[in-house]
């Protein structure tokens, strides 16, 4: 990392912010990715006024007009961009380079986006059919990587996409019928992707289970596999080095416009695991752990959509066993 100088009267808040995010990366509190996010945020606050002059000198006005300023990003870029200004007012203030944290006030409120938020919409059991029809019938074009077993397994375990571009055989266990989730591929600063130990969350180092759907396509991988000098499961064909989730995002998305499916990020199949689990009856609480999520809130508010849904069909299934006593 390079030198940074100590905060001063004159620190501004990217001066602050870039000090505690650097620190936070040498310390290990945040990864890479984390960094680069970070780094995204505090480019978007060093383009106005706000953080080109000392801290001191922002006031509820110039916070006010930046929230102005900024209302073209989404809602969740905002909220982050909100958490940067509170966080750097509260450095500043432990340091004493501020009497008065303007964050604190009532008058200052988090501004809403001009954009509507955009939801990551689960395949319909049509859209589904289709998807697997073309898939089985699509061939990647001579000396392209072939994505689609990763596509199949995502949406048959609902594991991150980084999670399945990081795997090595040792991590199927094909008699106990469980993948064993530790690692993730991770973009470092130098923008090149790597194998991260740990996943996106604690709660994602976790066990998946093999259902019958997925075990023939966990072993066709396992058959496939290039040797590569990472182990890897899938690598890329030429290089044998880790993919990009990106990459394979942008291929899944050519697949949906093949089998006439509105585009979208590869996500998606994860929420399509997770809503069919729904659908299926699988409790939230196992599906949180299945899904590596680090809150049974995170499930539930995920999938509102798909619990309000199941309403009806609950309301009958508690009738018919009060009928039963």
């Amino acid at each position: 990392m390079e030198s940074i100088r100590p905060l001063d009267q004159s620190s501004t808040i990217t001066d602050i912010l870039q000090r505690k995010y650097e620190g936070d990366y040498e310390a290990n509190h945040i990864g890479e990715s984390t960094l680069r996010s970070k780094r995204e945020l505090l480019r978007i606050i060093g383009k106005n006024v706000i953080g080109t002059i000392p801290i001191s000198m922002v006031g509820i006005n110039e916070i006010e007009e930046f929230g102005v300023s900024v209302k073209h990003y989404s809602n969740s870029v905002i909220e982050a961009l909100h958490q940067c200004l509170k966080t750097a007012f509260a450095i500043a203030e432990e340091e004493a380079l501020i009497t008065n944290n303007p964050m604190k006030s009532k008058r200052v409120r988090k501004p809403i986006s001009d954009r509507r938020d955009k939801k990551v919409r689960a395949l319909t059991r049509n859209e589904q059919s289709r998807l697997i029809d073309t898939m089985n019938t699509t061939e990647p074009p001579y000396g392209r990587n072939d994505f689609r077993l990763q596509l199949f397994i995502e949406l048959y375990s609902g594991m991150r996409m980084g999670e399945i571009n990081a795997l090595k055989p040792d991590d199927i266990d094909l008699e106990k019928n469980i993948i064993h989730v530790h690692s993730t591929i991770s973009i470092g600063t130098d923008n090149k992707p790597f194998i991260k130990e740990g996943t996106k969350t604690q709660n994602g180092n976790r066990d998946v289970p093999i259902s019958r759907a997925l075990e023939p396509y966990l072993r066709e991988a396992l058959e496939r596999q290039k040797p590569n000098k990472l182990d890897l499961l899938f690598c890329d064909r030429y290089s044998g080095k880790p993919l990009r989730t990106s990459d394979v995002s942008n291929y899944f998305g050519r697949i949906c416009k093949k089998a006439h499916i509105e585009p979208r990020g590869q996500h998606a199949l994860r929420h399509t695991f997770a809503t069919r689990c729904i659908e299926a009856g699988i409790p939230p609480v196992v599906l949180k752990k299945w899904l590596g999520h680090s809150d049974i809130h995170i499930t539930l508010d995920t999938y509102t959509d798909v619990f309000s849904e199941l309403n009806d069909g609950c309301v009958n299934l508690l009738d018919d066993h009060l009928k039963n006593l």
